[in-house]
């Protein structure tokens, strides 16, 4: 569609004008697709700054990283079998097994902030971070969780398996989309975390006993049948990851 600048709209409504009304009706159309178009690529915030604002699923600020190409895996090593790329997203599925299937990331991080959408579809996931994999089912750590009861909150999975900050479940349901994409805003500080979900802060405070560093990822949870999709992930690192702090994972699938 051919982009009409003020000056160019007013001429050709003066046209119309004096071709007759049909013309103006036709122009008016144009006008009102022309601005549909543009209000489609506004900003939305997500966060409570400048680094919460997306547009069309990518941050508008500087100094973003993205670590899904939408087309392979690159930069992610998962547990055969159980995951792949599908429709531009990195889609897990987990049959209902009594262990835990990540998908990790090949890098770790510190201090960071996170833009990624989200779906499940099923029993429980989360987007793991500073994480400590021992094995695919063996994985402590941080989960910015994705469950009935757990939507919003900061879970840490196997070492002390407890929400570190909660949200109640009644004001998740009012601002998540059941069974499609949601968005999770994540700034972790030193022992500072922010958890926004659907532009809503629903979890922020100071957990000195978690991990400092480590790998992200993503999680199937255990006992229950999941389809967990992830896509437009874009990570700003804040320092320098602790190296050292993600062991070597085996190439082990568990059943």
């Amino acid at each position: 569609m051919m982009k009409m600048n003020k000056k160019t709209m007013r001429g050709v409504l003066l046209a119309a004008i004096l071709m007759g009304t049909g013309a103006l009706g036709s122009v008016r159309s144009t006008f009102a697709q022309e601005s549909t178009q543009i209000k489609s690529y506004e900003p939305v915030q997500m966060g409570d700054n400048a680094q919460g604002m997306i547009r069309d699923g990518k941050p508008v600020a500087k100094g973003w990283k993205s670590l899904f190409d939408g087309k392979t895996l690159k930069g992610w090593r998962g547990e055969k079998g159980y995951w792949q790329v599908k429709d531009g997203a990195i889609v897990g599925t987990q049959p209902g097994h009594p262990h835990h299937h990540y998908m990790l990331s090949d890098k770790d991080y510190s201090d960071f902030e996170l833009h990624i959408d989200v779906k499940l579809v099923g029993y429980n996931s989360g987007v793991c971070a500073r994480i400590q994999p021992v094995t695919y089912d063996d994985v402590p750590g941080y989960q910015v969780d994705m469950g009935d009861g757990y939507w919003g909150c900061l879970w840490e999975e196997h070492r002390r398996s407890t929400r570190v900050l909660e949200y109640p479940q009644a004001e998740a349901d009012k601002i998540l989309h059941k069974d499609d994409w949601n968005h999770y805003y994540v700034r972790m500080v030193g022992p500072h975390i922010v958890i926004f979900l659907n532009g809503v802060k629903t979890a922020e405070g100071d957990d000195p006993a978690g991990y400092p560093s480590g790998p992200l990822g993503f999680q199937l949870c255990h006992g229950g049948k999941t389809v967990a999709s992830f896509k437009n992930i874009y990570i700003k690192p804040l320092k320098p990851a602790t190296k050292g702090t993600a062991p070597a994972v085996p190439d082990v699938v568990v059943p």
